[in-house]
């Protein structure tokens, strides 16, 4: 699959969930989770979860919720990932655990950096990238599943001779990742705990956007620092407001610990997360369904509880002595013509002209 394959003729890649999923995840892909712990990609994981895809290999440098439930769901059969969200202690299990000790989905335990470095060296396209020695003398190193001999190689390296321990790059079929905002052709903005999203999306061949918001280009050219993803490396942008709940996005809303803490409850208990797959999955046909299930549930003044509270950034100045070419004569000091004489040039030539500039 090429690298940011969208539908010819059209620049706007804004579609719904349910069909982004259909054209970009089929059963058995492998499948980047790239948010770090927030924003979590709830919207797009129901979606799978929804269309019961099967055979799933999950990348997730750290996860919470959503592998237990694409566990639960009977989607995934391999993950691999440094971290997966325990809650209560000893006497608790998880959907995830039991998965594992009842040998229904394989593991490949990982550090946060040497998942992260994989994913870094795929999205630059390098086949490995050194990762710090230490990781030896662990059983992260010794104890190898899913990848085998190639969770880790020791080489030597060619300045120094010394012993370098590397991973192989990896470029998974498809990123998942959740956004405050982007814009229709996909200029995808984020901000906050970005941990290793960047990486995690850019690595893979497709990118699925999900976003609080929808918004013009020109918001996006006039904050360029907060583009994360840019627009030819994305294939779908899906609108969907509170498409991270329960987790937090910064600047929208906090995380709703109340209903965590319910899931949680479900999900120490055997057959309890099916429960909440069906309740609020399976029985809900989209996100808007969902929101439109726990406002009748809890009430609408729970959810607004979660708006964040502002607390805006001070705005960076881009402005430029040449940011204005043209003077308000229509002359152009640095080419040398007014701009109808360019405009004039342009639809003659039809193409760009290099101009001699004489030496003063």
């Amino acid at each position: 699959m090429k690298m940011g394959q969208n539908q010819p003729g059209s620049s706007s890649k804004v579609m719904s969930a349910r069909e982004a999923v259909e054209r970009f995840v089929p059963d058995g892909a492998s499948v980047s989770l790239a948010n770090f712990l927030t924003a979590i990609p709830f919207a797009l994981v129901h979606e799978l979860i929804r269309q019961r895809k099967k055979g799933l290999t999950v990348w997730s440098q750290s996860g919470i919720e959503e592998i237990d439930l694409l566990a639960g769901a009977g989607c995934v059969q391999k993950v691999i990932t440094a971290y997966n969200y325990r809650a209560g202690g000893e006497w608790a299990g998880t959907e995830f655990e039991r998965a594992v000790k009842e040998k229904r989905i394989e593991v490949e335990d990982l550090s946060n950096f040497t998942v992260l470095a994989m994913l870094w060296a795929g999205a630059l396209g390098y086949s490995f990238m050194p990762v710090l020695k230490g990781i030896k003398e662990t059983d992260v190193f010794r104890v190898r599943t899913l990848l085998g001999g190639d969770k880790f190689k020791v080489v030597n390296c060619p300045f120094t001779g010394e012993e370098v321990v590397v991973v192989k790059g990896v470029q998974p079929d498809v990123a998942l990742i959740h956004v405050q905002r982007c814009d229709a052709e996909g200029n995808a903005q984020y901000w906050g705990s970005i941990g290793n999203s960047k990486w995690a999306a850019l690595a893979c061949k497709h990118i699925i956007v999900s976003c609080e918001e929808v918004v013009e280009h020109d918001i996006i050219q006039f904050s360029p620092h907060l583009t994360l993803i840019p627009s030819f490396r994305v294939d779908a942008v899906v609108e969907e407001p509170w498409g991270a709940h329960p987790a937090e996005v910064l600047g929208y809303y906090n995380f709703d610990l109340n209903f965590r803490a319910g899931f949680y409850v479900q999900n120490a208990l055997p057959g309890g997360i099916q429960q909440f797959i069906k309740e609020w999955i399976y029985d809900c046909a989209d996100r808007k369904e969902y929101l439109n299930h726990y406002m009748q549930k809890y009430g609408s003044d729970r959810l607004l509880r979660q708006r964040a509270r502002h607390h805006p950034s001070y705005p960076a100045d881009y402005g430029s002595a040449n940011l204005v070419v043209w003077d308000e004569k229509g002359n152009c000091e640095e080419l040398g013509v007014t701009r109808s004489e360019f405009d004039k040039i342009i639809e003659s030539q039809g193409e760009v002209i290099e101009w001699e500039i004489e030496e003063k």
